[in-house]
């Protein structure tokens, strides 16, 4: 199937698409007709700019759609990446529907405050969470792993941001669809009523496939981020990375290729072994470093001055 259609483009949609463009580079009146439509996108408004990126962008989500079906699987990121430039340019277009930047501007002030109060309540639920974290995926007091205290704050925040978002959007658009739907078929009656058949209300039909979109990608990431599955190892490995440095020889330990300490007091320390399957396992092991006696200290004190002398 790959083949086929690689040989459709080819000796058919290529040859096709090129003698095209010599057409209209050979025809005044099409290179005209060309010139004038570019002139009307120089003139477009920041609605129309985001409706033709969300078109295009769904496009092209439904293209890859396609060849995936028929064989020709992209890549991981670029499924993603159009996963989210669809949603972006439908939120886009939806702040230029509904004029959000002019409400923004109207209510600033109160908006700032609600946002605050937003900011503080999130700030409170990631050090919340961090500790809770780092208490349920390594059976450690979180005030013994400050580092991994701070980098899952660090990370959480953003995230649960992104999580409160979708779902609030996501409540939210039930009745958003119900109001949209009905106002376009309003508008349509009103426009046989007064005998505008011609008008479009593409930007109506618009609106709703983007609240639609939106919402329906925002909740998938938010289901994926949200599975045990796809947080618990990362958040293990952000653990690791911020509190655990130390070699297994730290504790007088075999050294031990990927197993990392992370001494804690009371002649104690935590140890991460790697798993297959869980990435890391955690516990936690008498650990008394290995001290120097008098002679090993003079002999290390006598190299500077040894080399003073020379």
């Amino acid at each position: 199937m790959l083949a086929t259609f690689t040989l459709l483009i080819i000796f058919g949609i290529l040859p096709a698409l090129s003698g095209y463009i010599a057409n209209v580079c050979g025809s005044l009146e099409k290179r005209t007709w060309y010139h004038q439509k570019a002139q009307d996108v120089k003139g477009w408004t920041a609605s129309e700019y985001s409706l033709a990126a969300f078109i295009t962008s769904t496009t092209l989500l439904y293209a890859v759609g396609f060849f995936t079906l028929i064989g020709m699987k992209p890549g991981l990121m670029t499924g993603v990446g159009l996963l989210l430039l669809s949603c972006l340019s439908a939120l886009a277009y939806l702040c230029c529907y509904w004029k959000i930047p002019a409400i923004v501007a109207k209510y600033g002030g109160l908006l700032k405050v609600l946002l605050g109060a937003v900011a503080i309540g999130v700030a409170t639920l990631s050090k919340i969470y961090s500790d809770a974290g780092i208490a349920e995926l390594t059976s450690l007091s979180p005030q013994d792993l400050p580092g991994a205290q701070l980098l899952l704050t660090f990370l959480l925040t953003p995230t649960i941001w992104f999580l409160g978002l979708s779902l609030t959007l996501g409540y939210l658009s039930l009745p958003v669809l119900a109001i949209l739907f009905l106002r376009s078929l309003y508008r349509d009656f009103r426009k046989i009523k007064d005998g505008k058949k011609n008008e479009s209300n593409l930007r109506d039909v618009a609106a709703l496939v983007a609240v639609f979109f939106s919402v329906i990608i925002l909740l998938s990431i938010t289901e994926k981020i949200a599975s045990k599955r796809f947080y618990e190892p990362r958040l293990k490995q952000a653990i690791v990375f911020a509190s655990f440095h130390l070699p297994t020889s730290y504790c007088g330990l075999i050294d031990t290729k990927g197993v990392q300490i992370a001494p804690m007091s009371d002649g104690r320390a935590a140890i991460a072994i790697p798993d297959g399957k869980l990435d890391y396992t955690f516990d936690i092991i008498d650990c008394k470093p290995q001290k120097k006696d008098s002679d090993q200290v003079n002999a290390i004190l006598e190299k500077p001055n040894s080399k003073k002398m020379q």
